[in-house]
């Protein structure tokens, strides 16, 4: 594979909120690359010294994986509704589960085991999934209908609760948080209330007697909602972020971010923002929420990095300048985030008009911001990713070719690790980087 090494060089001083551990200010070299892409070529062993986490990633419709430097294909490509999407590692790493098929009609969940390469289809018609913490089991919901399943055997799945909308491995691994459907009452106006509810599963895969840990406020001016995004817990557990989403013509432009004490106790309807989960992320330390806020389905406008620093006290601060839209992001340790960032513009219908994002890091304690790169050439940097060990992952982007790049550092240089994976999705420029491209967990 090739790799490559940066050109136009731009010092910049970068002080501590680059490794967000309060250490000496470094330097750092960012680059861009030209429309020729006419960069000095590293040897094969250029670029980071160390790769700390295995990679999943899609290339022409097909599953491959990337593991101390080498590719290989698990599974074959394909294209439109027979392309491979939403690679997914179970908790130790020995398994993959990923989707075929159009999601809007006929998504088939599959898995593999890496070190065998058979393909086994687990279910049709599957809305979402998504590994235990602890377990080589999925979790995944069909048509309202929620599902476990061992991996080693796929077509015994056990049916959990039905008329869920949403839902979440609990972090141990014991049960799930899931959001019930709401309904109609009269048929035109007045529907039922939300409840999240937690369901212990057994050791064998049996559920228990469900818990309603809440019931969401009911509907009125201020409040509206038919389901819930995803949960995520905070670093110290103790507290749920999640989205209240409303009917999905109304959720494509606004939904209400929560936040719920992990013993439902105290609720809090927090901001506004798209129905975008990966723009949601605890703090690797504590209890600061970070996400990206401001209504509108279009991502070049009106889209903010926002912090709260408390979940129970306090606003949220914005950390995105006037005339800049933030979207894909990382936390960098407890006190800096790695943002993409973009000049903000009316959306466009042609995407060679679209702006396309850099890199930049935000010390949240004084609010500063400094570029990590520059690109060029009509290229973007999309999903900055912290690996273990500090490593930072993104995507460079044209609009033609995607690549993921990797430094040892923030700030430091970085290279081409992964040439030519297939293009997230993209909804008004809201991208999803994670339906071609996971990192192991360990």
């Amino acid at each position: 594979m090739r790799m490559v090494l940066y050109l136009g060089v731009v010092l910049v001083s970068l002080v501590s909120m680059l490794t967000g551990m309060g250490t000496t200010a470094t330097k750092a070299v960012t680059n861009g690359i030209g429309a020729a892409q006419a960069e000095a070529v590293l040897p094969s062993n250029g670029g980071p010294k160390r790769i700390v986490s295995d990679a999943a990633f899609i290339r022409g419709g097909g599953l491959w994986v990337k593991r101390a430097g080498q590719e290989q294909q698990l599974a074959p490509g394909g294209t439109g509704a027979a392309a491979a999407r939403y690679p997914r590692w179970s908790s130790d790493g020995k398994w993959l589960a990923y989707t075929r098929g159009a999601m809007s009609s006929n998504q088939q969940l599959r898995v593999i085991e890496r070190s065998k390469g058979v393909e086994l289809q687990v279910a049709q018609q599957v809305d979402r999934f998504a590994w235990s913490p602890d377990k080589n089991r999925l979790a995944y919901l069909r048509q309202g209908i929620l599902f476990v399943v061992d991996a080693a055997s796929p077509d015994k799945p056990a049916e959990i609760a039905r008329e869920m909308s949403n839902f979440a491995w609990l972090p141990d691994g014991s049960g799930l948080l899931a959001s019930t459907q709401s309904k109609l009452l009269d048929g035109e106006s007045n529907w039922t209330r939300v409840r999240l509810l937690q369901i212990p599963i057994s050791a064998a895969g049996s559920a228990g007697p469900a818990v309603t840990l809440y019931t969401l406020p009911e509907q009125s001016d201020a409040f509206f909602a038919v389901g819930t995004s995803t949960f995520k817990w905070s670093a110290n557990g103790r507290w749920i972020a999640f989205l209240a989403t409303p009917t999905a013509s109304l959720s494509a432009d606004g939904n209400t971010l929560c936040v719920l004490s992990a013993d439902g106790k105290v609720f809090r309807k927090v901001d506004e923002m798209v129905n975008h989960e990966q723009w949601i992320q605890w703090s690797p330390e504590g209890e600061s929420l970070a996400y990206i806020g401001g209504v509108g389905r279009e991502a070049t406008t009106n889209k903010q990095l926002r912090v709260l620093a408390k979940p129970d006290a306090g606003q949220p601060t914005v950390y995105t300048p006037q005339g800049k839209a933030a979207g894909d992001f990382t936390w960098n340790g407890a006190n800096s985030i790695i943002v993409s960032q973009a000049a903000e513009q009316a959306f466009s219908s042609d995407p060679k008009k679209r702006p396309r994002p850099s890199l930049v890091v935000v010390d949240l304690t004084s609010g500063k911001q400094l570029p990590l790169t520059t690109p060029t050439g009509g290229y973007g940097e999309y999903d900055p990713i912290l690996l273990p060990g500090k490593q930072l992952s993104w995507i460079r982007y044209d609009g033609q070719q995607a690549n993921v790049w990797l430094a040892d550092k923030a700030g430091q240089p970085g290279a081409i690790w992964i040439n030519s994976i297939d293009p997230g999705d993209n909804y008004y420029e809201q991208w999803g980087w994670d339906a071609v491209l996971d990192y192991a967990k360990r």
